[in-house]
């Protein structure tokens, strides 16, 4: 079963893409939760792998969340250049 920070972090991310094909305004506070969702999703997966190591899922999940975050970054920069973004 999907946990519920997945299940809210697909909604708001199908809710961005038809903002953003509609060439609606998108709200920073609305993709910054949606990364946070995917975030926490990560990390509870990675948690719940038996056959990863301690110090391993560390590394991921540090991996994942500076990855995330590039992402988020890059994106909320193309929207401010665009003029699209909601601070």
């Amino acid at each position: 079963m999907q946990n519920i920070y997945k299940i809210i972090a697909d909604m708001l991310l199908g809710d961005l893409y038809q903002k953003k094909s509609q060439g609606k305004n998108i709200s920073k506070k609305e993709f910054n939760l949606m990364i946070e969702g995917y975030k926490i999703d990560h990390d509870i997966r990675i948690n719940n792998n038996k056959l990863i190591n301690k110090e391993r899922k560390v590394i991921l999940k540090e991996l994942y969340n500076k990855t995330a975050d590039n992402v988020r970054d890059y994106c909320l920069e193309s929207l401010r250049d665009k003029g699209t973004l909601i601070e």
